[in-house]
């Protein structure tokens, strides 16, 4: 299993020196697709561990539900966000943005639903002709009213009958959440990445925490492969991060 860590690309070394595997980096800090003359501030290939992901897809103001949806202004964001991901040597967008997703009190519920497939059904073939996949985050309730379980996140795949989707899984918001674990087995190889943090206080995943080992376990039950990335907050990363991968490693042998 490979391991790594949301954080900005500048803490690539880090990672490297703590026995990491990659970088998972930020759409609106790195990528910056609103910027149609953006250039690549340096060149992946030359960090100490790669760029797999990039997550903070959509700025807050750049709404998917609710009355001021642009489909013009997504398409040309998300064409851009999906070249330039790939050419950064990534593979996953994560579509997390609550405050993009998050529809208004007084709009209807069914309408909002229906706008976040056709965005959806926007996305996946610019996803798709990039050759990357748009991870869809599910989100607790605190951070969003669209998308908050892994069972939501594959009804709104099925919806959206389109290619260059998938869903994530996190730890964090399953918990607050109180999502069954059999939802792993649902999202099956629909599943592309994994998000973890201690639920109490969204700090590193550490020994006396939420169990977690169940949690990888059913992972380990549906062949999941692929990454398991870091979302939580540090104190000092470059202390805390090798006991912290060394702890995950040792859980995930164990599961």
């Amino acid at each position: 299993m490979q391991f790594g860590v949301c954080t900005p690309v500048g803490n690539s070394a880090v990672i490297k020196a703590a026995g990491g595997h990659f970088t998972e980096g930020h759409v609106q800090n790195f990528l910056r697709p609103a910027d149609p003359l953006w250039q690549r501030p340096m060149d992946p290939k030359t960090l100490p561990v790669p760029i797999a992901a990039y997550n903070c897809l959509f700025p807050g103001d750049l709404k998917v539900t609710g009355p001021n949806v642009d489909k013009m202004r997504i398409k040309a964001y998300m064409a851009r966000a999906c070249k330039r991901c790939r050419e950064t040597g990534a593979s996953v967008l994560v579509f997390g943005s609550g405050a993009a997703r998050r529809a208004p009190d007084d709009w209807p519920r069914e309408k909002a639903e229906e706008q976040f497939v056709e965005v959806l059904r926007l996305m996946g073939p610019l996803a798709r002709e990039a050759g990357v996949t748009i991870a869809l985050e599910p989100l607790n309730r605190g951070e969003s009213n669209i998308l908050n379980s892994v069972a939501e996140g594959l009804e709104y795949l099925r919806r959206a009958r389109t290619a260059g989707l998938s869903v994530l899984c996190d730890f964090y918001h399953m918990a607050l959440e109180n999502e069954p674990l059999d939802a792993l087995k649902e999202a099956g190889k629909l599943l592309s990445h994994v998000h973890v943090a201690e639920p109490k206080g969204r700090v590193a995943p550490q020994p006396g925490g939420t169990n977690l080992r169940s949690f990888l376990a059913a992972l380990k039950g549906i062949g999941y492969d692929k990454r398991i990335s870091m979302e939580c907050s540090w104190e000092d990363l470059a202390k805390q991060l090798p006991a912290t991968i060394e702890y995950l490693r040792a859980e995930w042998e164990a599961a």
